[in-house]
């Protein structure tokens, strides 16, 4: 059966997926802490920051070009191949810090140089928006997508933040799918199968 491409839709989240988010702040961070401090702690479900931690967060990212000049995440790019390679049309789908309207610009300047023939959409609730897959490393925001979206695919970069979704993990999930860059191939024949899946047929 002939699929119509217009079907054929990855979301892909840029922060800790695509653009490395993570290691600038802490280097950032880095740069503003006191010598008794211990380091700045990465991205964690759990921990609330200190006020004056979050302060000097948001004082970074308001900072002019701090989204536009995130690296590139290699690993997260070995998934746009694939999900190219399948024919998929590339929607990122970023969410834009509330507080800080710059930045929504910048993550648009980010993807115009390393996405260029992706279509970019800065939300505040990625639950809406339809897609086949969805390529977000952070559960609070691909739990409440593939609630909406029950026979989706969500593909995530195997960090700390989705430790529990691993296989045989305590939130293993069957439409939840790590990638660690030693899976490819798994990784393929998931996105293919999520490709060829038939208007709600289950994953």
């Amino acid at each position: 059966m002939e699929i119509e491409s217009s079907d054929q839709i990855a979301l892909i989240d840029l922060d800790g997926t695509l653009a490395d988010y993570d290691t600038a702040l802490r280097e950032k961070m880095q740069m503003l802490q006191a010598p008794e401090e211990p380091p700045y702690a990465p991205r964690s479900m759990e921990r609330v920051e200190p006020p004056h931690i979050e302060a000097r967060r948001r004082l970074i990212q308001a900072q002019p070009g701090f989204w536009r000049s995130l690296r590139k995440l290699p690993l997260g790019f070995e998934v746009i191949e694939e999900l190219k390679a399948a024919t998929f049309r590339l929607y990122v789908l970023t969410k834009g810090p509330r507080a800080n309207g710059a930045a929504w610009g910048e993550k648009l300047d980010w993807c115009l140089e390393h996405l260029p023939d992706a279509i970019v959409t800065v939300t505040q609730d990625k639950s809406l928006v339809y897609g086949k897959i969805l390529f977000d490393d952070y559960p609070p925001y691909f739990m409440p997508w593939l609630k909406h979206r029950p026979r989706g695919l969500v593909v995530c970069l195997a960090t700390s933040l989705n430790a529990e979704y691993a296989k045989g993990g305590p939130k293993e999930h069957p439409n939840v799918f790590r990638y660690d860059g030693s899976n490819r191939d798994e990784l393929r024949a998931r996105i293919h199968r999520a490709r060829e899946r038939a208007s709600r047929e289950a994953l």
